[in-house]
Formats: C-alpha cells, structure tokens, sequence
C-alpha cells in the first residue's frame, strides 16, 4: 500500500520489521530483489511500458526461451499473447481458473522449425528444473486503475518468469486488526468489495494465493477468501525444520515459517501443481483452495514412503489428521503427486470412504491427470474392479455395501505390488471386515488409513505413523475452537444459614383412601447476603373481600377462616374440614421437614 496514507510511527514500523525481514529471508531463498521504496517509479524500472500492465513482459520473453529454447521470436509473441490476451472475459474466478489451466496443461505452437516436430509442446514454467525459472520479489510495485489517474501499490508482489503469482500485504504490528485490515486492503485491489475502480482485478487473474502479515502473524488466502476466518497459518516450513530458520533465542514467527514454507521455489512450485484446485463449497458457491501445511507434509512424506518402501508394510502407515483438518482433500493431492512420478504412475488406486464428495472432488481431478474414477457401489463390482489390471481410481464406497456382502470371503483378485489403498476414518469398525477381505484380495497392496481418532487396531492393520496432525495443532492454527468447561460446585447452591432470613413455603394436598389429607410443606431458604424483594400484594379475590368485610373474622391476620366459610358454602362440605386444614397449614415447620 501507499506508504503516504501511513502515519510516520507506523511507517517505520511497517517497514522495518515487517517488509525488510521479509524481503531479507526471500533473497535469502534465491529470489531476486527490486526494491522501489521512496522512489519516484517508472514504468521501465520493473520493465514495463506503462503502469497499467500487471505481468513483466520482459522477464516472462526471456524465460520462456530459457525453457523452450527452440522457440522463434514470432511463436513467443504468439505464446505471450495467450497468457495475456486471451481470457475468457471479465470475470476474476474465471480468468484465474483459466491462467491456472495454462500453467499446468501449457500450449502448443505449430511446428519445432528445428527438428521439423508438429505441434510440440511450450512450457510455462518448468516444474522439474526450478532453476529454469526466474523467481522476483518487487517492493512497493505501483499500478494505474483502469480508467482513473490513481494508482494501487501493494507491498510485495512475486513474480514467476513474470506472472504475479503472490501478492503480500503487510501491516504495522501496532494496527488493531492487521490481518483484517490487511485482507480487506486485497479486497479492495482486487475489486470484489462491490465498488469498480478501485483496484485492478487484472492483477488477479495471475495469482495463486495472497498473504496477509504483520510478522508475529502471516496468513495466506486466494482469491475466494474474504474473512480471515479462511486464512491459515503455514506453521511447518517442511522440508527444512524449525532450528534451520533464523530465529534467534525465540520461537520462529509465523512470518519466518510461512516465507520458508510456502515461497521455497521447489514448495511454491509443488504449490500450484499439485496442491491448488478449484471446488464448490457447501452452499454450492466457487471456490480456489491452496493445501495447508499439514496435508503438503503428509502428502511429501506417503509418497517418500511409497518410493522408498520395498514391502508392502513398509509402504504402509497412517496419516492421524484431527478431525476438520482436510483429509479428504489429502487424499486427493495425494493422487496427484503420485502421477507426478513415473515409478507410481502405473499405479491401482482404491479409495474406501463414505464421502460423496469425495468422489465429485476425485473425479473432477482425474479429469486433469488422464484418469477416470470407477465406483464400485456393491462387491460384487468391487471384485471386479480389482481383478482388473488397469492402472485407474477404485471407488469403494462402504454405505453402498451390505453387512452380509462384507462377511463373504474374498478370494484372491490381485498379486500386483502396484496398488494403493487409502482408508478414509480407518477407526471405524465397518471397515474392518473389508480389510480383512482384502488383505485376502489384493495382498501385496500398500496400505495408507485416514483417521482423526485412531485406535491400537489402527496401528496393527496400517502400520506406523507418516504424519501426524493433533487437535492441540489445530487448536494453535486457529481451525479448531477450545471449549472450556467447569464441573459442577462441590458445595451446594443453597446452603442452611444459622439464621434464616424468610422462609416460603408451598403447600400442596393429595387425596388417599386411607390417609385423608396430606400435606407437604417446602422451604426454600435464601442467602442473607442478598437483600430481600419486597413482599408482592395478595392478590384480592371477589371472596376474600366479601368475607373480610361481613365476617367477625375479618380482623384476623390469616385469611382462611374467611375464605373456607365461603368454600364451604360453594361445595357443601363441613366447616371442620376447612378449619382442620387451616391448622395444619400454619402449624409449625420442624427441622426434619425441611
């Protein structure tokens, strides 16, 4: 942001203990630097010809014929003008799923005028030389709004070969809210807080995820998040651990762990191949989710184990994330870097779940790798679909199946070593008779179990664990709520004073053969500390006044005479019954009746 609009005990702040530090740790990372602070900018100075241009044009010209080498000149100001000119319209989710289909799925020119190849491919990024790519971080980089003479200028913006991939917005510590302030700043660059001219959506059409700091605090969002409830914390800069960060006698800040963690090139890479996707949330609405740390982990570390295990116990494990911690997300960024390598490419996997979703997440991402999902919806497709020897996605979804289906044995389908079985809540105790059939089935499978809660039948069946994902972490990363609770007081809520201030007492009758009347008198005794409430007025009734005033009773204190005189003359019943239940109603408590 414009650092004009900042007052001056905060721009020093801002600057040096935020945005210094952070461009210190990406050069530290490899990344180049282009620092405009208190300059007066020009659009050549980020190689541009006017401030209305959002990629660096030159940077991405001469990356691609780094990559595609046997590229002419006019064929790369024909793959330029498809990563510039060619979006579908407007809008801003739209064009970012479209940019983000490019990078992975890359373009095509006519010939390789070289070898004389018809139609070879054009790389946009190389994913698998991170060194073939330009990686640049620019501070303070200044954008004219569409139609105005005012211009944006965000913190930092990373480029990739020139694409801006990363926006980062950073905030004063001593700012109430940083992150909010921070997240409704790329609101408004973005222009999806409902106002038009106000930013440049252009901007966006590029990026991956945006990151929202104030050095104690750092968390990344995309395009679809618009509360900081949906921002996330990157706590783990895996590969590296936390004692390789620079960190001083204090903890790493999430600052440090999330430049670590997520703008590594090789993770930034990993970031936007494997882990980002387009999906619908619950209400049915488009969203863009980048994975956390946790499922980025837990994914690196299964597909470590695959690669390197020879039996298939070895290959197998479990991956205990708390509950609401993405599992089923896992399992699918867990597909898609399976088919980034050529020794798991081959690969059988089956999927025993009872989430639907899965399947239309499942589906939706083997559309992309060159798969289809198959779904066995009873066992006697499943046994089909494992006898076959098709590399595919197996379905098998446990509420489909009946309890008399999964007690039948299984007979041997499969002897391949190259299937994968991924439970999703491997605790649950349905499942375990289809393990047991297909231990029987398919015996040389590896085996991976999802589970929030797992059990000591969970270690037996699936082995040691691969990554582990706790509530307390959860709790920590802000995704879970704590709730405290209190047990009950161990002394009473009403106790006996030595001095009773007042006693209520309610009495109520109930008729017996034998017994005649009874009565049970109840006392509620009250603190003598609180104050006692005035006594509320008797409420006046058409007999109560009428006996007051014409009975010789009427004097009296207690109101019963008079009252039972006229019941009596109501129900025809003798004036000792009401008399004798007058007497006991005023009759003294006892302490054993209390």
């Amino acid at each position: 942001m414009s650092t004009k609009s900042i007052a001056p005990h905060l721009k020093l702040d801002e600057r040096q203990h935020v945005e210094l530090p952070f461009l210190r740790q990406l050069e530290g990372l490899g990344w180049n630097i282009l620092d405009l602070t208190d300059r007066k900018q020009t659009p050549a100075d980020t190689g541009r010809a006017s401030f209305t241009e959002v990629v660096l044009e030159k940077r991405l010209r001469t990356q691609l014929k780094v990559i595609n080498p046997w590229l002419a000149d006019d064929q790369v100001d024909d793959v330029v003008g498809q990563l510039t000119a060619s979006f579908p319209g407007n809008d801003l989710f739209k064009n970012n799923q479209h940019l983000l289909h490019l990078l992975l799925e890359n373009t095509s020119v006519a010939e390789n005028r070289a070898t004389g190849e018809n139609s070879p491919t054009v790389r946009f990024i190389d994913f698998a030389n991170p060194a073939k790519n330009d990686f640049t971080a620019v501070c303070q980089f200044k954008l004219r709004i569409l139609g105005t003479e005012h211009h944006i200028i965000p913190d930092i913006v990373l480029f990739l070969n020139g694409l801006p991939v990363v926006l980062v917005e950073c905030k004063s510590p001593k700012v109430n809210d940083a992150l909010a302030e921070a997240i409704d700043q790329m609101l408004r660059y973005s222009e999806q807080r409902g106002v038009k001219g106000e930013g440049s959506a252009a901007l966006f059409w590029y990026n991956q995820f945006v990151v929202a700091t104030c050095r104690q605090q750092a968390k990344f969002g995309t395009i679809s998040t618009h509360t900081e409830k949906y921002f996330y914390r990157w706590a783990d800069p895996y590969p590296r651990t936390l004692d390789e960060l620079n960190h001083g006698a204090s903890s790493p800040n999430d600052q440090q762990r999330l430049v670590a963690g997520m703008l590594d090139k090789q993770n930034l890479l990993d970031l936007i191949r494997t882990f980002t996707l387009f999906s619908t949330n619950d209400v049915g609405q488009a969203i863009k989710i980048v994975g956390r740390y946790q499922q980025f982990r837990a994914v690196k570390l299964a597909v470590q184990r695959l690669l390197a295990g020879i039996t298939p116990r070895q290959r197998s494990g479990i991956i205990w994330h708390t509950q609401g911690s993405g599992k089923s997300l896992t399992m699918m960024f867990m597909v898609r870097e399976m088919y980034r390598h050529a020794q798991l490419a081959h690969w059988k996997v089956v999927f025993v779940t009872d989430r639907t979703q899965l399947e239309d997440q499942l589906t939706e991402t083997s559309q992309a790798i060159g798969f289809s999902v198959k779904v066995a919806g009873s066992i006697r497709k499943l046994k089909e679909l494992l006898a076959s020897t098709s590399s595919d996605l197996v379905m098998a979804m446990i509420h489909k199946f009946r309890e008399a289906e999964l007690e039948a044995s299984f007979p041997k389908l499969n002897a391949s070593p190259h299937i994968l079985v991924m439970t999703d809540e491997a605790h649950r105790s349905q499942y375990k008779l289809l393990a047991t059939n297909l231990d029987r089935a398919i015996p040389n499978a590896a085996r991976i179990g999802y589970t929030g809660t797992p059990i000591d039948k969970t270690e037996r069946v699936f082995g040691d664990y691969i990554d582990k994902y706790t509530m307390r972490q959860s709790i920590a990363d802000g995704v879970t709520l704590e709730m405290t609770t209190r047990g009950a007081p161990t002394t009473p809520r009403w106790t006996m004073p030595r001095r009773w201030t007042r006693i209520s007492r309610t009495c109520s009758a109930t008729t017996s053969s034998n017994s005649g009347w009874r009565f049970w008198a109840m006392a509620r005794v009250r603190p003598i500390s609180k104050p006692m409430p005035p006594s509320p007025p008797r409420r006046r009734t058409w007999w109560n006044t009428t006996w007051r005033m014409c009975s010789p009773m009427a004097t009296r204190r207690s109101w019963w005479p008079a009252r039972a005189r006229l019941r009596c003359a109501i129900s025809g019943t003798s004036m000792r019954h009401w008399l004798r239940r007058w007497k006991n109603a005023n009759r003294p408590i006892r302490m054993g009746s209390i």
